[in-house]
């Protein structure tokens, strides 16, 4: 999927010259994720690095593997009292 807040400061400073996306951040969002703040401009700050993306690549098939997950979602306490 999509970057989220951490990962997208990690790639700054990696050195990886392409990221490929295939779940959006909102998709994540829907089961239960909190992927964090992310610049509404991030896919353009990364391509000004020097960094190319693309996104979307088997978007459908990601979702079905987040929708499957039967894990411990990070942070799921956190989300439960930012809401309130």
């Amino acid at each position: 999927m999509e970057p989220c807040c951490q990962c997208l400061g990690a790639l700054v400073w990696s050195g990886v010259s392409s990221v490929v996306c295939g779940a959006h951040s909102e998709d994540a969002q829907a089961v239960g994720f909190d992927e964090g703040p992310r610049p509404l401009n991030w896919e353009q700050e990364l391509v000004q690095r020097g960094i190319s993306v693309q996104r979307e690549v088997l978007r459908l098939e990601a979702i079905d593997v987040l929708q499957s997950y039967t894990g411990k979602i990070y942070n799921a306490n956190l989300q439960v009292l930012s809401k309130s």
